[in-house]
Parts: structure tokens; sequence; C-alpha cells
């Protein structure tokens, strides 16, 4: 099998990629049919952008790129939730494409590498996680790759077309997620200050660089600020910049009072400041070896310590700088919200994870040196085994079943008038009934167990609960008719209003 696939071109791989990632695609929507609480803004962001414009989506959601993009894709006559869906499939394809791009970019890349590396990203289980999941993240990741191809081409070819390539890309993940400023910004710096360059070769190629900003500063001031709310999320990055050192230190000064307040009086030998930095340490590693799974974590470092990918001087200073610059990000968010999401990581572990395919190379150039037969076809199924588990991890990331939501939903939606008002507590739930209707706000409520039980204007009542006692068992002026859960215990209940 090796032998033949050695004789496939780099076209052949990458776009078998691409195919493959359209299939995976399509078997996660079939068999996990999620879409988030995000992706319910989202779809409802698309809507408000057909319905009344640009200013009505920035109402409901202040960076509004990745619905107007389903907006579009809708009028194609698919659904919302749909044209969400066709968006993510390509957006995945994109980014596995220029994945391996990346990869067959370094000298040493060869077609088994090629295979290595697709059945990497593919089988990778946080991303395949995420998958079924509308999430405009995908975007950025798919552009954030294509500008780093851009410029570790222009760092081998010196094409100032690469540079120009980088702003465009890097532009358009910047419109998925605004963090893509700070990776813009380190970008510029790293190949201004690479060596070699005369002063006049880097102020051009920082500008072609930039050209987009260019450009998106003007379209800003040509559209109008009353469109944008005064740029939207680009108000955080300003945000960080100005109050972000205070906001920092007043936040480890909080946390640290706190632990002081609650171990200090049973436990006055504990250093509170060493515990709350080593704990941020901790939960740091922890969540980039969550996220880059421990296998893949492991063939990293293998890959990186046995130097299994030879990178250039200028090629280390981008990828070590691009990371460094990532840590500094993830390190900030969660010394200022003391959480991290895997969402967040992924950016990091993506180049983590380009060490791992020569790694995987290294590992079988050793087997296939051994003299028995025998352990190197042990080493094989390893292998094999590896990728398989890896692939059907992907289920546990995605945790428990949410078709418990579709079900209750469906039930909803084949007994509600177009006049019937129901109160819910789910916005998916209230999505799939009524899409994005002008009452929702209204009609979503967080109910909880001092709920005074006032649902004398619905016909219905649907609540979603975990874990924990039902809010609503002691109101009398409803009854159950249906009641829908999961494995977990994850619940939705469906009451009708009792009339008096």
């Amino acid at each position: 099998m090796f032998a033949y696939l050695e004789k496939l071109s780099q076209r052949q791989i990458c776009i078998g990629a691409v195919g493959l990632s359209f299939l995976f695609s399509i078997l996660n929507y079939g068999l996990f049919p999620s879409v988030g609480t995000d992706g319910i803004l989202y779809l409802r962001c698309a809507a408000a952008y057909d319905q009344s414009g640009l200013k009505a989506a920035m109402a409901l959601y202040p960076w509004p790129f990745y619905s107007i993009m389903i907006a579009y894709i809708h009028q194609l006559g698919l659904s919302y939730a749909n044209a969400g869906r066709l968006l993510d499939a390509l957006l995945q394809a994109w980014m596995i494409f220029f994945f391996l791009r990346i990869i067959f970019h370094f000298r040493a890349a060869s077609a088994r590498i090629g295979f290595w590396a697709l059945l990497c990203i593919l089988c990778y289980s946080t991303f395949n996680a995420e998958r079924s999941i509308l999430l405009r993240d995908f975007g950025y990741w798919a552009f954030y790759l294509t500008s780093l191809w851009s410029l570790l081409e222009f760092l081998k070819t010196e094409k100032q077309g690469y540079l120009g390539l980088f702003g465009f890309s890097i532009l358009i993940a910047i419109l998925f997620r605004v963090e893509g400023v700070i990776i813009a910004a380190a970008s510029i710096m790293l190949i201004f200050f690479m060596p070699g360059q005369s002063f006049s070769n880097r102020i051009r190629n920082g500008f072609l660089m930039a050209w987009p900003f260019w450009l998106g500063a003007a379209l800003f001031l040509v559209i109008g600020s009353h469109h944008l709310y005064g740029g939207g999320r680009l108000q955080e990055i300003y945000h960080y910049i100005t109050d972000g050192a205070t906001v920092l230190l007043h936040n480890k000064t909080q946390a640290i009072t706190l632990m002081n307040k609650a171990l200090n009086p049973y436990y006055p030998f504990i250093s509170t400041s060493k515990m709350y930095f080593s704990m941020l340490v901790g939960y740091f590693i922890y969540k980039i070896i969550l996220t880059t799974g421990i296998g893949y974590s492991m063939l990293a470092v293998y890959g990186w310590v046995k130097k299994a990918l030879t990178l250039t001087s200028k090629e280390k200073i981008l990828l070590y700088g691009l990371m460094i610059v990532q840590i500094i990000m993830l390190v900030i968010f969660l010394i200022n919200n003391l959480f991290l999401t895997v969402r967040y990581v992924l950016a990091l572990s993506l180049l983590i994870l380009l060490w791992v395919p020569f790694g995987l190379e290294q590992i079988y150039q050793k087997t296939m040196a051994l003299t028995q037969r025998r352990c190197r076809v042990s080493m094989i199924i390893v292998l094999g085994a590896f990728f398989i588990f890896s692939l059907l991890y992907s289920e546990v990331h995605i945790g428990a079943s949410k078709q418990y939501v579709s079900d209750a939903a469906q039930w909803l939606e084949q007994r509600v008038g177009v006049n019937d008002r129901i109160l819910v507590n789910d916005p998916g739930v209230l999505y799939w009934v009524k899409g994005a209707i002008s009452t929702w706000d209204e009609d979503l409520k967080h109910l909880e167990d001092e709920t005074d039980c006032q649902f004398s204007t619905y016909r219905y009542v649907a609540i979603k609960f975990r874990h924990q006692r039902n809010p609503l068992e002691h109101c009398s002026n409803i009854t159950l008719l249906q009641s829908y859960h999961n494995e977990r215990g994850d619940t939705v209940n469906i009451y009708s209003v009792n009339r008096p």
C-alpha cells in the first residue's frame, strides 16, 4: 500500500483530502445534527440580514460576516441551517487542503508524509467533534492556515505576490474572528524583522502585507460608522490595548484575594500567589494537550525532539513567533476569564500538529528497518489502531446526544399554530419551532425555581434542564404533555398551559 502511496502526487492527495472532508462533514451532520446556541444566533443574524439589512444583523451580533455568507447561500434555496452546514463543509475542506499544502511546503515532505498528514487531520478528534456544529471558527482556521502558507511560500520563493495573498487571507480570517488582528500585526512584525533584508524591502513587504487593511479602512469610511456601531468587535481590541494591563492586574489580584480568604484560615502555610500561578500553568498545559490530543502531543514532541521537521532559520522565526503570540493571547485570556475553550486553543494546536506527520515518518522508517517481520506488522497495526481510535474518540468530545432537543422541537412544531405563543428557556427549541420571530426576547426566558408560574399568555411551556430538579414542578397551572431526555439525564419537558 505504501509503495502505491509514494506514486501519488501532491495534487492527488490534496484532492482526496478535500473529498474525504466533505464525506466526513455529511456523516457528522447525519449522525450528530446539532447547531448549538452560538449557531442559533448566527442563523437568526442571517435571517435579520436578509429581512432588514446590515444594521439589523449588527444589532443581534456585532461581527456578522459569517452570518452574511449564510444569508447569501440561503438564497440558493437552502434553509438557513443547511446553508450554514454547506458553508462549514466548504470551510472545513479549505482548512484541510491548506494544512496539507503547508506540510508539502517543507522540503522533507514526501507523498508518504502527505499521507500521514492526511490521516492526522482527518482523524483529528478535536476538529471532528466540532464538524457538526455551526461555527464561524472554521472560516478563521481556514484562512489563518491560508495566510500561514502564503508567508511560508514567500520565505521560500521571495515572490511578493504571496505577501498580497497573505493580506487578503488574514483579512478574511479577521472577518470571521477579530483575534486575527493580533495574528496579522504579529506576522507583519515577524516578516519585517526577518534577517537579510534592506530597509526599503522591509517597508515594501509590510505595505504589501497590509494593503487589504487600507482597503478595509476606506470601506469603513464609505459605509459609515453608523451602520457598524463604531466598529463592532474592533472595540474589544482597542479595549485590550488601552486597558488590558489594568484589567489583567485587577483580575489577578481579585483571584488571589479570594483564594486567601478561602484558604488562609485553614492552610496559612500555603502561598496563594504561587498556587494561583501553578494552577494557571497546569490548566493551560492541560488545555493544550487536551485540544491537541495526548497521542498527537506525544508525536509532536517526538518529532520536535528528533528534529524530524527541518526548518530554515526564517521558518523557525515565523512558526515559533506565531506560537509565542498565540500562547500570550491565550494566557491573557485565561487570566482575565479563568477558562479556555477548545476552540480558542485549536489555532495553536494546528501549529503543533505540523510536527506530527514528520514524527510518524521517522517512526515508520525505524519500524521498516527492523529485521523481524512480526515487529513491523505489529507497529503498522498499532499505527492503524491509533488513527481509528482518534477518529472514533470524536464522539467522546461531542458528548451526550442532543437528539432529545430536536425531538421536542419537532413535536412542538407539528402542533403550534401561527398565532400560538410558546415560552421556552432554550434558544434551539424556540428557533426550530418558530425561527427568527419578532417576539424572541419575550418568549425566551431563564426559568428558575422562583418563577411565579404566570403563563396565561402562552399555549405551551417547554423547559430544558440538566442534573437538577425541574424548576417548574411546583407550578400547578400547567400539564405535562411530553418529556424527552438523553442518556445523561438531560431533559426537555413540554407543558400545556391550563386555561381558567
